[in-house]
């Protein structure tokens, strides 16, 4: 075997290690994830209220079509949502304790607590974004992918018998672990969401008035 074959061998070897070590690290131990959430919880104790803008693209496998939008999240902690959609949806919606409203070109309506499952989804997002994530664990499996330090990419498929509009959810926070940086909703095996957030203000002012469904 010449020199530079053995090189290269060496090379292959250490490859095969690295990418060993890379799929285990990538496998995400239920105390990480333990710890991950109790870290998220402290960070977003501190949070009063958070705001930035969004990206949208749906993906509609029946039309074979994807939508893209853009939006406005406004958070005020801890259970209050306001979700704009820009053209072409033109659409807001509020989660708030009392149910989910929204406002379109169509019109004003409201679901109470628990109605549906656009209302259950978006309470889903709510405490997704600001609340306790640990209470997903009341409707769904949460798994994580872990990468060395950096924040857990979570993973959240509904337990038997929810009522849920995603078969999977998987989500990414920024490394201060408050504000979103990435959401992805699987619908069907061809229809799906992916959002992705801009930057964030936390702990600005909010005018009440905004976080008021209409009516």
């Amino acid at each position: 075997m010449s020199r530079l074959s053995r090189r290269d061998a060496m090379i292959a070897a250490a490859s095969l290690v690295l990418a060993s070590r890379a799929a285990r690290a990538d496998e995400c131990s239920a105390a990480r994830l333990d710890q991950a959430l109790r870290d998220i919880a402290k960070a977003r104790a501190a949070v009063t209220s958070l705001t930035g803008p969004f990206t949208q693209e749906r993906t509609i496998g029946l039309l074979a079509a994807k939508v893209k939008s853009t939006g406005t999240l406004t958070l005020v902690r801890p259970d209050r949502l306001r979700w704009e959609l820009g053209p072409p949806d033109e659409a807001v919606y509020w989660v708030v304790p009392e149910g989910l409203a929204y406002q379109s070109k169509a019109g004003q309506g409201r679901v109470e607590s628990g109605g549906d499952k656009i209302a259950a989804a978006l309470d889903d997002m709510r405490v997704l974004l600001g609340g306790d994530l640990g209470r997903l664990r009341t409707r769904y499996d949460l798994t994580g992918t872990c990468n060395g330090d950096e924040p857990i990419v979570f993973m959240a498929t509904p337990k038997p018998g929810q009522v849920s509009t995603a078969k999977k959810l998987s989500f990414s926070l920024a490394p201060d672990l408050v504000s979103p940086k990435t959401v992805v909703i699987v619908e069907g095996t061809r229809d799906r969401t992916e959002i992705t957030f801009g930057a964030m203000q936390k702990n600005v002012a909010i005018d009440p008035a905004r976080m008021r469904p209409p009516g």
